[in-house]
């Protein structure tokens, strides 16, 4: 009779795993001893016997040690070179040839590369339960939040003008490279500028969990939910010059600001390996969604001093240098992220159950996400003067040729990976 009900009892097990239903916790064949809370080898951590009782809900929280992908910076936005290319002291031009690209002298200090930002420091936490005592069906939430990163890049001159400093543009009246200098002594120029970018990103998530294959030390977890993630970017230039001659002031003000939303179904699954106290879990998911993105390009221009020699006088006027009336002002869109290029994550979890209810464990996770909008990438290399009330040779300040810089929507991709470190307690 009980062979019997074992034989019954082992059929119906093997038809659940042939629907892809999970088999309930396993029970330790005759003569061996029952998974005590004080026993050393513990079963798959998600089904952990204590005293007869599996654990069903839990709790963690992970230190994140996580590096981004550059800043991109396609453009060069501060170049050094040689004041004496294209000086006339008969007449001196804002826009010159000095520090443009291409003439001999000129090198960049910033552009045509990446931005790099230190590591950040995060905090995730989850919180998840078994629906059902046979573990058949739990819910797992989770959400984590790296602090916020910046760099900076600044260069000044001294008091006369060196070493010297330019803006590097495609000049738009002129149709040809050009470059505005911060600090020129031959000019009669001295000045600085800061180049400040700064990043966060934050995220959370909610699965549904489906067990799929169990045996002891071994368990495959089918995943299915919703996915959150939001990426904030900015990038801002501030720059100060000195006609050292009048003792006017120019202050330049240039901001580019993005933010990523990512809303979107996500599926994956959990594949977990224990022996004894020491357990690694392999989880991989892939989310596909709508992406809500922003730019936002706001740009100033201030004049001050005794007499500036430039209309339109002393003052605040809209247009910085790379923003411009032509492409200032707030940019939403919505872009719906095809497959195989939306958000993607696969994480290494190495982990040691200090007790039947308690494990430490160190990870490392990369978060891949593709079609982003970046700060550096909507910057124009192309400055039309003309609609520039202080930077227009004329000193018109009304927009004659093309209207550019352009508003852009340029995409590129972004990672962020890194290690995690942190402790479980279930239940």
């Amino acid at each position: 009779m009980r062979n019997g009900l074992l034989w019954v009892l082992g059929a119906w097990v093997f038809s659940l795993g042939q629907l892809g239903a999970q088999a309930p916790p396993i029970i330790p064949s005759e003569g061996e001893p029952p998974l005590l809370a004080t026993d050393p080898v513990i079963a798959p951590l998600s089904w952990t016997a204590d005293n007869g009782r599996p654990n069903r809900v839990w709790a963690r929280a992970d230190y994140l040690l996580w590096w981004v992908k550059d800043a991109p910076l396609p453009v060069p936005i501060v170049t050094t070179g040689d004041p004496n290319v294209g000086f006339d002291p008969k007449l001196v031009n804002t826009v010159n040839t000095a520090g443009a690209i291409g003439q001999p002298g000129t090198q960049v200090l910033l552009g045509d590369s990446g931005i790099r930002f230190p590591a950040s420091s995060g905090l995730r936490v989850a919180i998840g339960g078994w629906v059902d005592e046979g573990q058949h069906f739990g819910i797992e939430g989770s959400g984590f939040l790296l602090q916020r990163s910046s760099n900076t890049f600044s260069a000044a001159s001294n008091s006369a003008g060196n070493p010297p400093l330019y803006f590097p543009i495609f000049s738009g009246i002129a149709g040809a490279e050009r470059a505005i200098p911060i600090a020129d002594p031959l000019r009669g120029f001295s000045g600085n500028v800061d180049v400040t970018s700064t990043l966060q990103l934050w995220g959370a998530e909610l699965n549904a969990m489906f067990p799929f294959y169990r045996q002891l030390g071994l368990e495959l977890t089918l995943l299915a939910g919703f996915r959150y993630a939001e990426l904030r970017e900015s990038l801002s230039i501030h720059n100060t010059t000195t006609d050292l001659m009048f003792g006017n002031v120019t202050i330049l003000n240039d901001s580019f600001d993005t933010r990523n939303q990512f809303y979107g179904g996500q599926i994956g699954g959990r594949l977990a390996f224990q022996l004894e106290r020491f357990s690694l879990d392999v989880t991989g998911k892939v989310a596909l969604g709508l992406t809500h993105q922003l730019v936002d390009i706001e740009g100033n221009i201030t004049q001050a001093g005794p007499n500036p020699l430039v209309p339109p006088g002393l003052g605040t006027f809209p247009g910085g240098l790379f923003a411009q009336t032509s492409n200032i002002g707030q940019r939403p869109t919505d872009q719906f992220t095809v497959p195989f290029t939306a958000l993607s994550s696969l994480e290494l979890k190495l982990a040691y159950a200090i007790t039947p209810h308690i494990r430490a464990f160190v990870g490392y996770e990369i978060l891949y996400w593709t079609g982003v909008v970046r700060p550096g990438d909507q910057i124009d290399h192309n400055v039309n003067l003309s609609q520039n009330a202080v930077l227009d040779p004329k000193g018109v300040g009304t927009l004659v040729g093309p209207a550019q810089p352009a508003p852009l929507f340029n995409r590129s991709d972004f990672w962020a990976q890194g290690f995690n470190l942190g402790v479980e307690f279930r239940y």
